[in-house]
């Protein structure tokens, strides 16, 4: 079995902005499946940017080794980061994981890949007195969601990229006492999206901007403890007036940012 990085990717009309880093084969994937997307792209190959395949797209190039440095945008640029074989290549994989998390807006979502160091072809190889870890980063799956959680993502979704059939090899290796959870041992490679928010607060953050999130999250907080009390309940009523807050989501809104939520669900409902 094979997939790529777009089984990930629902489509739409919703203009986004992409960055790609070294993913080439995936402009035209990306364009057909969002055609009102803004794509960044970094590569070394300047060449690709006279390509006729890319011409009339809505494309900015940079040229450059991904790997050395930071990245050359602001903070919060990209909606969406896709890097395929990145992590293998990677001179610092958490540095670059950090650069590209920054790069992404709090409900940014970056797509990735990674090959799997507990794929029966190499530890075969290791069997054999061969070392790939040598030439390129291998990971384990508990291994990237240590390294994913470390770089400030909240939710990572993983499915295999190239997986082999089930063999005796396999069955061989699970005999011989190594854990075989969702036939792991046969995926050479992971596909994973992590996402710098979890579904539930990404839709919190979606309807309303930074500003009315944080006067809202502000106004709550003196509420919850005590600060100025009547004076931020009329606070809390005038600000949910003026921006449309619905009580379902002020509801939802309460459960993610409060501690004690009771408390103030009683408050703000006398």
């Amino acid at each position: 079995m094979k997939q790529d990085l777009t089984c990930f990717l629902s489509g739409g009309p919703v203009s986004m902005r992409w960055l790609l880093l070294e993913s080439l084969e995936y402009i035209e994937k990306v364009v057909a499946l969002y055609p009102h997307a803004h794509l960044t792209v970094v590569t070394e190959w300047e060449e690709a940017a006279t390509l006729a395949e890319f011409a009339g797209m809505d494309i900015e190039w940079h040229f450059g080794d991904c790997r050395r440095g930071k990245l050359p945008f602001p903070e919060n640029s990209f909606d969406a980061v896709l890097a395929e074989n990145l992590l293998t290549q990677a001179y610092e994989p958490y540095e670059l994981l950090m650069d590209i998390s920054r790069r992404l807006t709090d409900v940014g979502v970056l797509y990735g890949d990674f090959l799997n160091v507990r794929y029966i072809g190499v530890l075969e190889a290791l069997q054999r007195g061969e070392f790939p870890v040598r030439e390129k980063h291998l990971y384990a799956k508990t291994e990237m969601v240590r390294l994913l959680d470390d770089t400030l993502f909240k939710e990572i979704d993983f499915v295999p990229g190239d997986c082999d059939e089930h063999s005796e090899a396999e069955a061989a290796w699970e005999a011989a006492g190594y854990v075989n959870v969702n036939h792991e041992l046969a995926v050479s490679r992971y596909l994973f999206r992590a996402a710098c928010s979890t579904a539930s607060v990404a839709n919190l953050k979606g309807l309303y901007s930074p500003e009315v999130r944080r006067d809202l999250a502000r106004i709550l907080h003196r509420i919850e403890y005590d600060v100025r009390r009547e004076e931020n309940i009329a606070r809390l009523r005038e600000l949910c007036a003026r921006e449309g807050i619905f009580p379902e989501y002020l509801h939802d809104f309460i459960n993610e940012a409060c501690c004690h939520r009771e408390k103030v669900f009683r408050l703000i409902s006398m």
